[in-house]
Protein backbone atom coordinates (compact mmCIF):
# COMPACT_ATOMS: atom_id res chain seq x y z
CA UNK A 1 0.00 0.00 0.00
CA UNK A 2 1.54 3.42 -1.05
CA UNK A 3 1.34 6.47 2.00
CA UNK A 4 -0.36 9.19 1.17
CA UNK A 5 0.42 11.75 -0.85
CA UNK A 6 1.36 15.02 0.85
CA UNK A 7 -0.92 17.54 1.22
CA UNK A 8 -0.81 20.79 -1.09
CA UNK A 9 0.95 23.95 0.79
CA UNK A 10 -1.20 25.75 3.23
CA UNK A 11 -2.61 29.31 1.96
CA UNK A 12 -0.58 31.05 4.00
CA UNK A 13 2.73 29.70 2.89
CA UNK A 14 2.06 29.96 -0.83
CA UNK A 15 0.95 33.40 0.33
CA UNK A 16 4.16 34.15 2.66
CA UNK A 17 6.10 32.97 -1.06
CA UNK A 18 4.45 35.52 -3.01
CA UNK A 19 5.22 38.75 -0.54
CA UNK A 20 8.90 37.37 -0.55
CA UNK A 21 8.82 37.27 -4.49
CA UNK A 22 7.20 40.94 -4.44
CA UNK A 23 9.93 41.85 -2.25
CA UNK A 24 13.24 40.80 -3.90
CA UNK A 25 11.83 42.08 -7.56
CA UNK A 26 10.80 45.45 -5.42
CA UNK A 27 14.63 45.79 -3.70
CA UNK A 28 16.21 44.82 -6.93
CA UNK A 29 14.13 47.33 -8.87
CA UNK A 30 15.29 49.99 -6.07
CA UNK A 31 18.74 48.58 -6.62
CA UNK A 32 19.16 49.19 -10.14
CA UNK A 33 17.58 52.68 -10.45
CA UNK A 34 19.72 53.44 -7.31
CA UNK A 35 23.28 51.95 -9.41
CA UNK A 36 22.68 53.03 -12.69
CA UNK A 37 21.82 56.75 -11.86
CA UNK A 38 25.14 57.19 -9.43
CA UNK A 39 26.88 59.80 -11.34
CA UNK A 40 28.72 62.79 -9.70
CA UNK A 41 30.86 65.28 -10.86
CA UNK A 42 33.80 67.03 -8.72
CA UNK A 43 35.29 69.87 -8.61
CA UNK A 44 38.92 69.44 -7.79
CA UNK A 45 40.98 72.67 -7.79
CA UNK A 46 39.18 74.21 -10.97
CA UNK A 47 39.29 71.06 -12.79
CA UNK A 48 35.52 69.22 -12.91
CA UNK A 49 35.27 65.12 -13.13
CA UNK A 50 32.60 63.18 -13.70
CA UNK A 51 32.14 60.05 -11.92
CA UNK A 52 29.81 57.25 -12.88
CA UNK A 53 28.97 53.77 -11.22
CA UNK A 54 30.12 52.22 -14.72
CA UNK A 55 33.82 53.67 -13.34
CA UNK A 56 34.22 51.28 -10.54
CA UNK A 57 34.20 47.67 -11.76
CA UNK A 58 32.51 46.32 -8.23
CA UNK A 59 29.52 48.99 -9.25
CA UNK A 60 28.79 47.36 -12.74
CA UNK A 61 29.13 43.99 -10.72
CA UNK A 62 26.48 44.61 -8.65
CA UNK A 63 23.95 46.02 -11.21
CA UNK A 64 24.39 43.02 -13.22
CA UNK A 65 23.70 40.96 -10.13
CA UNK A 66 20.83 43.33 -9.88
CA UNK A 67 19.45 42.55 -13.19
CA UNK A 68 19.93 38.47 -13.43
CA UNK A 69 18.36 38.56 -10.27
CA UNK A 70 15.25 40.92 -11.43
CA UNK A 71 14.87 39.14 -14.03
CA UNK A 72 14.51 35.95 -12.45
CA UNK A 73 12.27 37.09 -10.02
CA UNK A 74 9.68 38.62 -12.48
CA UNK A 75 10.01 35.04 -13.94
CA UNK A 76 9.86 33.27 -10.48
CA UNK A 77 6.62 35.86 -9.32
CA UNK A 78 4.93 35.24 -12.60
CA UNK A 79 5.28 31.50 -12.14
CA UNK A 80 4.45 32.02 -8.14
CA UNK A 81 1.15 33.83 -9.54
CA UNK A 82 0.37 31.56 -11.71
CA UNK A 83 0.37 28.50 -9.42
CA UNK A 84 -1.16 30.78 -6.72
CA UNK A 85 -4.34 31.15 -8.91
CA UNK A 86 -4.61 27.83 -10.27
CA UNK A 87 -3.17 25.54 -7.00
CA UNK A 88 -1.53 23.33 -9.56
CA UNK A 89 2.21 23.15 -10.00
CA UNK A 90 4.46 21.75 -12.42
CA UNK A 91 6.31 18.98 -11.72
CA UNK A 92 9.49 21.05 -13.45
CA UNK A 93 9.10 24.10 -11.26
CA UNK A 94 10.37 22.21 -8.12
CA UNK A 95 14.22 22.11 -9.54
CA UNK A 96 14.05 25.56 -10.99
CA UNK A 97 12.85 27.09 -7.88
CA UNK A 98 15.55 25.22 -5.74
CA UNK A 99 18.45 25.42 -7.74
CA UNK A 100 17.76 29.17 -9.49
CA UNK A 101 17.04 30.65 -5.65
CA UNK A 102 20.17 29.27 -4.73
CA UNK A 103 22.45 30.39 -7.87
CA UNK A 104 20.30 33.72 -7.73
CA UNK A 105 20.81 34.12 -4.08
CA UNK A 106 24.39 33.92 -4.48
CA UNK A 107 24.57 35.91 -7.05
CA UNK A 108 22.86 38.46 -5.03
CA UNK A 109 25.26 38.27 -1.99
CA UNK A 110 28.22 38.45 -4.06
CA UNK A 111 27.08 41.64 -5.55
CA UNK A 112 26.37 43.42 -2.17
CA UNK A 113 29.33 41.98 -0.93
CA UNK A 114 31.17 44.06 -4.14
CA UNK A 115 29.19 47.38 -3.57
CA UNK A 116 30.01 47.12 0.15
CA UNK A 117 33.59 46.68 -0.01
CA UNK A 118 34.31 49.24 -2.72
CA UNK A 119 32.20 51.98 -1.27
CA UNK A 120 34.37 51.56 1.84
CA UNK A 121 37.96 51.49 0.28
CA UNK A 122 37.02 53.86 -2.53
CA UNK A 123 35.22 56.52 -0.19
CA UNK A 124 38.38 56.16 2.24
CA UNK A 125 40.82 56.65 -0.51
CA UNK A 126 39.20 60.06 -2.23
CA UNK A 127 39.21 61.84 1.39
CA UNK A 128 42.22 60.99 1.90
CA UNK A 129 44.12 61.64 -1.41
CA UNK A 130 42.08 64.46 -2.43
CA UNK A 131 41.69 67.71 -0.63
CA UNK A 132 38.17 68.96 -1.19
CA UNK A 133 36.13 72.23 -0.54
CA UNK A 134 33.24 69.82 0.29
CA UNK A 135 32.75 66.58 0.89
CA UNK A 136 29.48 66.21 0.06
CA UNK A 137 29.13 65.02 -3.86
CA UNK A 138 31.72 62.16 -2.69
CA UNK A 139 29.38 61.50 0.26
CA UNK A 140 26.39 61.68 -1.94
CA UNK A 141 27.45 58.94 -4.62
CA UNK A 142 29.00 56.31 -1.86
CA UNK A 143 25.69 56.81 0.09
CA UNK A 144 23.85 55.76 -2.92
CA UNK A 145 26.40 52.81 -3.43
CA UNK A 146 26.12 51.82 0.55
CA UNK A 147 21.72 52.10 -0.27
CA UNK A 148 22.18 50.17 -3.20
CA UNK A 149 24.51 47.52 -1.21
CA UNK A 150 22.36 47.73 1.20
CA UNK A 151 19.03 46.45 -0.99
CA UNK A 152 20.58 43.68 -2.72
CA UNK A 153 21.27 42.57 0.15
CA UNK A 154 17.77 42.65 1.63
CA UNK A 155 17.14 41.00 -2.19
CA UNK A 156 19.20 38.16 -0.80
CA UNK A 157 18.26 37.90 2.74
CA UNK A 158 14.39 37.20 0.56
CA UNK A 159 15.54 35.16 -1.90
CA UNK A 160 17.65 32.73 0.58
CA UNK A 161 14.31 32.64 2.99
CA UNK A 162 12.66 31.60 -0.52
CA UNK A 163 15.35 29.34 -1.33
CA UNK A 164 14.21 27.05 2.42
CA UNK A 165 11.34 27.14 0.78
CA UNK A 166 11.96 25.23 -2.25
CA UNK A 167 14.45 23.02 -0.70
CA UNK A 168 11.33 21.68 1.82
CA UNK A 169 9.06 21.78 -1.57
CA UNK A 170 11.29 20.12 -3.28
CA UNK A 171 11.75 17.44 -0.78
CA UNK A 172 7.83 16.76 -0.39
CA UNK A 173 7.09 17.24 -3.96
CA UNK A 174 4.33 14.19 -5.27
CA UNK A 175 6.05 11.30 -6.83
CA UNK A 176 5.05 10.77 -10.53
CA UNK A 177 4.72 7.62 -11.21
CA UNK A 178 5.71 6.19 -14.48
Amino acid sequence: MAPPPPSPPSILLRTVQLLLRVLTAAFLVITVVLVSTNSVTLEIRGTSIKMHFQDVYAYRYMLSAAVIGLLYAVVQLFLTISQFATGIKHPLNYPFDFYGDKIISYLLATGSAAGFGVSKDLKDTFLALIAFDSTDPVDKFFSKGYASASLLLFAFVSLAVLSVFSSHALSKRPIQAS
